[in-house]
């Protein structure tokens, strides 16, 4: 085995690149990428650009695409804690002139007008930021929110949107913006509102992840990545030009979806994204999914098209055959769809023969029949000829007999229960072109004791005890937290048992 200074410096920075993947998300990811600099002189060399690359103010929530925030310290402020920023290390060190990436994650104090003077205060510190090119912003706290208070409600606000000016003029060069304000707070809607509207013209990404609006007066020809939510219908979403898009993920809210923001020239009924690759629509309520979410409907007047789509993924939206008839053109090879499985039907308009990989998933609690299950499930999954086809059911309440399932072309499999339930080992010998089986249980028996388990698994044994005809060769056991200790291994000789063709198998705890 040849020693790691024998790795060409591209091989490393691969790796290395892949280490501090995490080093812009907050300033404790940051910190924990430091190490690698201090190794030797070369890795310093080969990493420094990836780590010094980004200004970093505060230590609140991790900036995620998902509504849950993560590792949230409630005591941080910058104006009384100036250890959590890296801009003195950065200053001290002159790297600052190089940085290109500016992050701000707090939880805002009860009252957050002094949160946006102490970021302007940072910001005044040094006058050089015409390197910044990215600018993310987070202000959100546990899904418990403290309340939060505005001494003076309309000057506030109005200094609110002056500091986003502000900012706008300082980091005059940015190009992408990520904001998330969980917070229904005014005063931070009018900041995210203001700045959004400052910059929106010239952004090339964009991920827009709070309540407020951007506004129809605004438009962008630039985009060509954007999350947005919340900013859903015609009044409250910019004009994008949708010739440029690349990667679109939109998560409506509440209100109907409208394609009206993308119809860039009024004097056309034609919408076409030449260049979008990746389309994601979602529905969210206070973030969670829902079954039947946000409607998305199709205007008569419009003629949409996605000539280069590539990845579509559906979730918890509420769609109708004609919707999926827009992508039925679409050179598509990867379809993600989460939501009743009665409108997972529509997909059958697409050609799924065509597809590399189709995953569908009913995550909410099956309100159907069993028999119309199995019914819909069989239409579904009989006839497509995908490389992969996922399907992640729950079956909590279900009586779903295996003898009346016929899945032949699944692949993958997902079962999610409150109870560890043998039914995956019953469609196992059913479903032959299976390679990957799932099963998520929130609880390990009724009683969850040492003596229970080992009597079920006995039982199970006796069920089980001859190999199966199975070609699984991955298994994937999600159990609870608080199961016997004696529950993983008896479960793992089962399923080594019952699989002679079995290759990896690992357990883990139900998130």
């Amino acid at each position: 085995m040849a020693a790691i200074d024998a790795l060409t410096g591209d091989i490393l920075q691969c790796i290395f690149r892949i280490v501090t993947a995490d080093a812009h998300k907050c300033l404790r990811y940051w910190k924990r990428a430091l190490p690698v600099l201090a190794i030797c002189r070369r890795w310093r060399e080969l990493t420094i650009h990836l780590v010094y690359s980004t200004v970093i103010i505060g230590d609140g929530p991790v900036i995620e695409s998902s509504y849950m925030p993560v590792d949230v310290c409630t005591s941080s402020d910058i104006g009384t804690r100036n250890q959590n920023t890296n801009m003195d290390l950065l200053l001290s060190t002159g790297y600052i002139k190089h940085s290109r990436e500016l992050v701000i994650t707090q939880t805002p104090t009860e009252y957050p007008i002094q949160l946006l003077v102490f970021i302007k205060h940072a910001l005044d510190n040094f006058c050089e930021w015409t390197g910044i090119r990215v600018l993310r912003l987070s202000f959100c706290t546990t899904i418990y929110n403290y309340e939060l208070h505005s001494e003076n409600g309309r000057e506030d606000n109005a200094r609110a949107a002056q500091i986003a000016q502000d900012i706008a003029e300082v980091l005059c060069n940015v190009d992408t913006l990520a904001i998330r304000t969980m917070l229904d707070n005014e005063m931070l809607i009018k900041f995210a509102e203001t700045l959004g509207r400052c910059y929106f013209g010239q952004l090339k990404d964009v991920w827009w992840m709070t309540p407020a609006c951007i506004g129809s007066d605004c438009t962008s020809t630039r985009l060509t990545t954007c999350l947005l939510r919340h900013a859903n219908n015609e009044q409250s979403m910019p004009l994008v030009c949708p010739q440029q898009l690349k990667s679109m993920r939109l998560v409506p809210y509440t209100n109907t979806f409208s394609w009206q923001c993308f119809r860039f020239d009024k004097q056309s009924n034609n919408i076409v994204f030449e260049s979008l690759k990746n389309l994601s629509l979602e529905s969210r309520h206070y973030g969670i999914r829902v079954p039947d979410g946000t409607p998305i409907l199709l205007e008569n007047e419009l003629n949409i098209s996605f000539p280069s789509l590539r990845h579509l993924s559906l979730i918890c939206v509420n769609i109708t055959p004609d919707i999926i008839q827009l992508f039925a053109a679409s050179p598509l090879t990867t379809v993600v769809f989460e939501g009743l499985l009665e409108n997972a039907l529509h997909l059958q308009v697409l050609n799924l023969n065509r597809l590399s990989m189709l995953k569908v998933s009913t995550w909410f609690g099956c309100t159907i029949s069993d028999e119309k299950f199995c019914t819909e499930s069989n239409t579904l999954f009989q006839s497509v000829e995908c490389a992969v086809v996922v399907f992640s059911v729950d079956i909590d309440d279900m009586a779903i007999n295996a003898t009346d399932v016929y899945w032949p072309c699944l692949t993958h499999l997902e079962l999610c229960s409150e109870y560890i339930e043998d039914l995956a080992l019953d469609l196992v010998p059913r479903v032959l072109n299976l390679v990957y089986l799932r099963v998520r249980a929130f609880k390990a028996g009724k009683d969850e004791t040492e003596q229970s388990a080992q009597e079920y698994f006995e039982c199970l044994r006796q069920k089980y005890s001859q190999p199966s005809q199975s070609n699984i060769t991955n298994v994937v056991l999600s159990f609870a937290t608080g199961r016997p200790k004696s529950f993983d291994d008896l479960a793992t000789d089962l399923f080594v048992h019952y699989l002679p063709k079995l290759r990896n198998i690992k357990l883990d705890n139900v998130v």
